[in-house]
C-alpha cells in the first residue's frame, strides 16, 4: 500500500512541511501533480466555497496495488465533500472509486490530542493502481467562517518533494476591500467580472522530487502566494485579539487563585514570575498546533479547573491570571519552527504559536516551553517576526536576540585512564540565556528515572560505548544559569596504552561545541554553501582535560589557533604537563541573527573551516621511557 501526499484543501493543495531543525529529503516515491485546479468564491464576511481538481500521476516505474490520498480540513470552520475520484489508464480507460473507498478516518492516539484537535481526515483509496496511472480527485469545500473573523487568508506552498506541471488557483472576491497579495514562483494576473475582483495565480513547471537539505522552512524557500483581506496587521491584530482575550476573563476563581499564588509578592516582577511559574509547571500543554486546533479557546476558568491545554489556553489562563493582579499582557503570534519571515499580507501562516508579552517588564514569556524563567525565550524564536494582538502600539515586532555575553554554553570535561585501560570521566556542562533554555529542556526530558539510559544513548550515539548518569536541579530551578552534571564510563580503552592517536573525549556532551550551531552547522552533509542557515550572537566555551596513567605522556600536541574576523572569533589552546592534557576553546559569534544568508556564510567560510579542522585534532601517547645511561633506551622498551 503506498500513501500519497495529503491534500490540504484549505489552502488548496498543501503538502507536509519540513520537520523543525531538520534537513527534509525527497519522497521515495516520485509522484507529479499534472494538474491542479482550485477556484476560490469569497464572501464579504470571509467565507468562501473552494472547488478543487487534482491529478496526481503516479511514478512510470514500480509496483503498485494500492494508493491512499488523505485529505484533511477543519472541522469546525469547514465542511467538505468528495465530489468524484477516478483514475485514469495508461490504455486510455477511466475507473471511478466507489463510494466506499472513500472513508472519514477516524482519530486514533490520545484522547486529550483529539480533543483539541480540529483536524479532520478522509481517505480516498485507489485500488488495483498501477506505474503510470493518473488518480484524480474533485473536491467542494465549505469554508463557513473564517478562523479569523471579518477577513479572507490563504498561503499555499508548494513542495519540492513532488514535481507540479500545472498549478492555478482563481480567487474571487469582492471589490472591496481590496485583495492583498505577495508571490514567490507564482505569476499574478486580475480582472473585474460583475462586479467582483477574480484574481489569478499560476506558478510555472516545478521539476521534482529533487534532494532538499535546508535549514530552513518552505515558507521561507519555496513557491507560493499569500493573500489576504485585511487591510494591515494592525486590523488582523484586533481581529484575532477579539477571539482570545474575551476568554481571559477574570473570574472569582481566577482572582482567588492569583491571590493565593502572589501572597506574599507585592512586587510587580515577583509576582508575574509567579503566576507565570505556576502555569508552565501546573499545566499540561496539549501539542496540537496552531492552525490544526480549534479557532477559540477555552475560558481561563475551564483551563484552570482542567489543569490542561493547548498553546492558547495556556496563554488565555496566563493574561487572566496577571490581569487578576493588575498586570497588562498581551497575546503575541509567531512562528516557534523554521520559518524565519511572515507575509506581507496578513496571514496566520506560517505562524504556529503564541507567547505573552508583559508591556510592564518588556518581557516576552512562553509558558509552554520546558522549564524556562521569565523573559527567557528558546533560540527558536529569537529573532522572528511577531505580531502582537489586541494591544497598544504596534502589532508587528520583532522578538529581540540576546547579545553574546547573554547566551553562552561551557563545558569541563575531565577524563581519566588508568594503567588497565579504565576510563572514567565528568562532564559539568553550564549555560546561560537560550543556551539554558535549551539545557533546562533537556534536563526536563530525562526526568528524574531515565538518566542512566539518556547517559548510555547519548555515549552510544557518539560512537563511544559506556555507561554514565547525570545530576542536575530541577529544571525548574530559579536562576539566570543552570548546570547539568554528568558521570560516565567507557568500554575499555587498553589499546591506546601501546600508543596511538584519537581526540580527546568530550564525555556527556549535551550542547553543540565551540563553533557549531551559532553560525549554523559545522557539519551538515548535503548543504549548499548559498544555502541561508539560522544564526545567532551568543558565546560557547569548553575545557577537556585528560589525565594519564603513570609511564605514559603526550607524544604530539596540536597548534594553538586564533581566529579573528569582524563577525567570529575563535581560539584553542593546548598544553601538557607531566600525565596531563588540557585543551580550551571559545567561540564568540557577533552574528546578528536569525539568518545568515549566502553573502553573510561565504565572509566566514574559511574561519568555519579552520575551526572543524581544529574540532578533530587528534593527540598521541607515548611510553614516558627515560634516557638510558649510555643515551639509548632501557633494554625491552619501546620507542
Amino acid at each position: 500500500m503506498t500513501m500519497l501526499p495529503r491534500l490540504a484543501l484549505l489552502l488548496g493543495v498543501v503538502l507536509p512541511g519540513l520537520t523543525p531543525g531538520l534537513p527534509a529529503q525527497a519522497a521515495d516515491t516520485p509522484v507529479t501533480f499534472d494538474l491542479v485546479n482550485s477556484t476560490w468564491t469569497v464572501a464579504a464576511d470571509g467565507s468562501a466555497v473552494v472547488e478543487s481538481e487534482v491529478s496526481m500521476r503516479l511514478p512510470a516505474t514500480g509496483a503498485m496495488r494500492v494508493a491512499q490520498v488523505p485529505l484533511i480540513w477543519s472541522g469546525s470552520v469547514e465542511r467538505m465533500e468528495v465530489l468524484e475520484a477516478r483514475v485514469e489508464k495508461r490504455d486510455g480507460r477511466v475507473v471511478p472509486v466507489r463510494k466506499d473507498a472513500i472513508r472519514e478516518d477516524q482519530p486514533t492516539g490520545d484522547r486529550y490530542f483529539h480533543e483539541y484537535s480540529d483536524v479532520r481526515r478522509v481517505i480516498v483509496t485507489f485500488l488495483d493502481a498501477e506505474a503510470g496511472d493518473l488518480l484524480t480527485i474533485r473536491t467542494r469545500r465549505d469554508m463557513i467562517r473564517p478562523r479569523v473573523p471579518g477577513g479572507f487568508m490563504a498561503a499555499p506552498v508548494l513542495a519540492r518533494t513532488v514535481g507540479w506541471e500545472e498549478t492555478n488557483y482563481t480567487i474571487s472576491v469582492p471589490s472591496t476591500p481590496p485583495l492583498q497579495f505577495e508571490t514567490r514562483g507564482f505569476d499574478h494576473q486580475s480582472e473585474i467580472i460583475l462586479g467582483r475582483t477574480v484574481h489569478y495565480f499560476r506558478s510555472q513547471k516545478t521539476a521534482g522530487p529533487s534532494r532538499d537539505i535546508a535549514l530552513l522552512g518552505a515558507f521561507d524557500r519555496l513557491p507560493r502566494f499569500a493573500v489576504s483581506t485585511f487591510q494591515d496587521w494592525d486590523a488582523f491584530a484586533q481581529a484575532y485579539g477579539g477571539v482570545l482575550l474575551p476568554r481571559a476573563r477574570v473570574t472569582p476563581a481566577i482572582r482567588a487563585m492569583a491571590v493565593k499564588l502572589t501572597a506574599g509578592h507585592e512586587d510587580t516582577g515577583a509576582q508575574a514570575r509567579v503566576l507565570y511559574e505556576w502555569t508552565r509547571d501546573h499545566i499540561r500543554r496539549v501539542p496540537v498546533p496552531l492552525d490544526e486546533s480549534a479557532p477559540e479557546p477555552h475560558d481561563a476558568e475551564t483551563v484552570l479547573t482542567n489543569l490542561y491545554g493547548d498553546d492558547k489556553d495556556q496563554v488565555v489562563l496566563l493574561i487572566a491570571l496577571l490581569a487578576a493582579r493588575g498586570i497588562a499582557a498581551e497575546p503575541v503570534l509567531l512562528n516557534a519552527a523554521d520559518a524565519a519571515t511572515i507575509s506581507g499580507p496578513p496571514n496566520l501562516r506560517p505562524m504556529n504559536h503564541l507567547i505573552v508579552f508583559l508591556p510592564a517588564l518588556n518581557a516576552y514569556a512562553d509558558p509552554t516551553f520546558g522549564s524556562s524563567p521569565l523573559g527567557v525565550l528558546p533560540f527558536q524564536m529569537a529573532g522572528k517576526p511577531a505580531i502582537h494582538l489586541g494591544g497598544t502600539g504596534p502589532a508587528r515586532r520583532t522578538i529581540p536576540i540576546p547579545a553574546a555575553g547573554e547566551t553562552v554554553s561551557e563545558m569541563r570535561t575531565v577524563a581519566t585512564l588508568d594503567a588497565d585501560g579504565a576510563l572514567t570521566g565528568t562532564t559539568v556542562t553550564t549555560a546561560r540565556g537560550p543556551f539554558a533554555a535549551w539545557l533546562r529542556s533537556i534536563a526536563k526530558s530525562m526526568g528524574e528515572h531515565n538518566r542512566s539510559a539518556a547517559a548510555v544513548t547519548m555515549l552510544r550515539q557518539r560512537g563511544t560505548p559506556g555507561g554514565g548518569d547525570f545530576a542536575f536541579d530541577p529544571p525548574s530551578a530559579p536562576g539566570e544559569e543552570y548546570t547539568v552534571t554528568g558521570t560516565f564510563q567507557l568500554a575499555n580503552q587498553g589499546a591506546l596504552l601501546n600508543g596511538g592517536y584519537f581526540a580527546l573525549w568530550t564525555g556527556l556532551r549535551i550542547l553543540p561545541r565551540p563553533g557549531d550551531f551559532l553560525a549554523g552547522p559545522l557539519i551538515l552533509k548535503g548543504l549548499g554553501a548559498g544555502e541561508p542557515v539560522f544564526c545567532y550572537p551568543g558565546t560557547q566555551r569548553e575545557t577537556l582535560t585528560l589525565l594519564l596513567p603513570e609511564g605514559r605522556v603526550m607524544s604530539t600536541l596540536p597548534k594553538d589557533v586564533a581566529i579573528d574576523t569582524d563577525l567570529v572569533r575563535f581560539r584553542s589552546h593546548w598544553e601538557a604537563e607531566g600525565q596531563r592534557v588540557t585543551a580550551t576553546r571559545e567561540f564568540v559569534s557577533t552574528l546578528p541573527g536569525p539568518v545568515c544568508d549566502e553573502a553573510a556564510r561565504a565572509r566566514i567560510a574559511p574561519a568555519m573551516a579552520a575551526i572543524r579542522d581544529d574540532l578533530m585534532n587528534q593527540v598521541g601517547i607515548r611510553l614516558n621511557v627515560p634516557p638510558s645511561p649510555s643515551g639509548g633506551a632501557e633494554e625491552g622498551a619501546k620507542p
